[in-house]
C-alpha cells in the first residue's frame, strides 16, 4: 500500500484506500503482479 500511495504521489496511505473500494479487481491484480515480482517470477 505504502509503495501505492508513494507511485500515485500521495502523503498518507489513508488518501489511497479509496481506490481499493473503487476497483477490487484491478487492485487484486495488482497486488499479484507485485507479489509475482517481489518472489522474482518476473523480470
Amino acid at each position: 500500500m505504502l509503495m501505492l500511495s508513494t507511485y500515485l504521489g500521495h502523503c498518507k496511505a489513508e488518501e489511497t484506500y479509496w481506490y481499493l473500494e473503487a476497483v477490487p479487481d484491478l487492485m487484486r491484480g495488482i497486488a499479484q503482479c507485485t507479489e509475482a515480482y517481489i518472489m522474482g517470477d518476473m523480470p
